[in-house]
């Protein structure tokens, strides 16, 4: 089995629960500019038209199935929603 650091490098895709629940999946995580393992994954919760991008920190990732394709986090999901939001730079 993969260590957790190399599983974070290669969650994007996987369900992301809090304590109460399923909250959305990752959408990509954030490597520091020198380093393999990320910092942060940004997650994509709701749906097409308007999702929301919260920053979840790597430091708050309790557990990580890789073959379920599940990290668990810290927190509840109302937690989660009030994260900041990793947002798109306009062009």
């Amino acid at each position: 089995m993969a260590d957790t650091e190399t599983v974070l490098a290669l969650c994007g895709g996987f369900s992301v629960e809090a304590s109460d629940g399923t909250v959305g999946v990752v959408e990509t995580p954030i490597f520091p500019p020198d380093g393999a393992t990320p910092d942060f994954l940004v997650l994509r919760i709701g749906g097409r038209v308007r999702p929301r991008r919260p920053v979840v920190s790597t430091a708050l990732v309790e557990s990580i199935d890789a073959r379920g394709r599940v990290v668990r986090v810290r927190g509840s999901r109302e937690d989660i929603l009030h994260l900041p939001e990793h947002l798109p730079l306009a062009v």
